[in-house]
Order: structure tokens, then sequence, then C-alpha cells
């Protein structure tokens, strides 16, 4: 085989590696986020239902 054909075809490789770990880490990120999130969601407090949970009078 000749240099050059080789040389293309490690440059291709490490490209390709390049590319899978940058996609990795974003992906990684992108949960990361998403978890934090989840949880900053599961943290605030709710507003209280106006009347769901306590005692009313109803008469008839």
């Amino acid at each position: 085989m000749e240099i050059n054909s080789l040389m293309s075809a490690q440059v291709a490789q490490i490209q390709q590696t390049l590319q899978m770990g940058i996609l990795d880490k974003a992906m990684n990120q992108g949960a990361a986020g998403a978890i934090e999130m989840l949880n900053d969601m599961s943290a605030q407090q709710t507003t209280p239902h106006p009347y769901k949970g306590q005692i009313v009078d109803v008469q008839v």
C-alpha cells in the first residue's frame, strides 16, 4: 500500500474517534443537565390547593 492511503485511513480513523468522543461528552452533559433539572423540580415547593385536603362544611 502507498503511504498516502495508509495516512488517509489513519486520519479517517482519528476523525471518527474524535467525533465519538465529542458526541459522548455532549450526551453526558445533556444527561447531567436533565438530572439537575429534575432534581430542581422536585425541590420546588408546590402551591397548596385552595380546598383539597381541608375540611369543607357542606349543607344541603
